[in-house]
């Protein structure tokens, strides 16, 4: 699920900022530099009551988080501000990227640009050619703009690839059988559908969302950086806004 929709999502998980500033406080446990993944479980009344051992919403999760710590992810859990849903955020080191990547590239799932230097030798930003990951090439690979070798959505596809088991030398957690995966669903989707979980999606990074606001969202008279727009949202994100300026400039004309 992406940002967007994760923060109309929020208005369901219950109390609005108060939610936010509790995902945005167990966020900061992991690494300001990797990005993090949510996912929600309801919490009944034997486990609110302190009887752990008849409740049915620690059973059906406590599997889940083992198998996910156990995949070498950083897990975290926190309660909700209402005390009725268990919020498990999860993370990868950069050692556990750097290793899921190269899988990805060998499939052409994940590419980084390279590094380019003009005829004087200083470094040209976003010229370079793309490639796919390999880690004895990291020297040569342009960092982004964040300051990290992966961007943010680069760190959440590694993190999904990873969750949802799409390549088993990723060595993900397994948390569903594949032959119980309907065919177009992810192993996420099968347990949202399943109501195994409650929901999932990904966690904004403050200092980027911040950046982007002052930069882009309330400048609408500069460019936009489509570069950091693609590195927090996506591609696909990227593209929609490249088109909406071209789209949105092109109507000067005629008005």
């Amino acid at each position: 699920m992406s940002r967007r929709a994760a923060g109309r999502k929020s208005k369901a998980i219950g109390s609005d900022e108060e939610t936010e500033q509790l995902l945005s406080t167990e966020r900061n446990s992991f690494p300001d530099s990797l990005a993090s993944f949510c996912i929600v479980f309801d919490r009944d009344d034997d486990e609110e009551s302190g009887n752990v051992k008849s409740s049915m919403t620690k059973k059906i999760r406590q599997p889940i988080i083992d198998k996910l710590r156990a995949a070498d992810l950083l897990v975290r859990e926190t309660v909700s501000i209402a005390r009725d849903e268990v919020f498990v955020l999860v993370s990868a080191s950069e050692k556990r990227q750097k290793q899921v990547a190269e899988v990805m590239g060998t499939r052409g799932l994940l590419k980084l640009r390279l590094r380019q230097q003009d005829l004087d030798g200083r470094e040209e930003t976003n010229e370079g050619a793309w490639t796919p990951f390999k880690q004895y090439l990291q020297p040569f690979y342009e960092y982004s703009s964040e300051g990290t070798l992966f961007s943010s959505a680069q760190q959440l596809q590694i993190l999904e690839f990873i969750i949802n088991d799409e390549d088993e030398r990723a060595m993900g957690p397994q948390l569903i059988p594949k032959e119980n995966i309907l065919p177009g669903n992810t192993a996420l989707d099968q347990l949202a559908k399943n109501q195994v979980i409650k929901q999932c999606f990904r966690l904004h990074r403050e200092r980027s969302r911040d950046w982007l606001e002052q930069r882009w969202v309330w400048q609408w008279r500069r460019a936009q950086p489509i570069e950091a727009i693609r590195e927090y949202f996506g591609t696909k994100i990227a593209l929609y806004f490249v088109w909406l300026g071209y789209y949105t400039t092109m109507l000067w004309i005629p008005a």
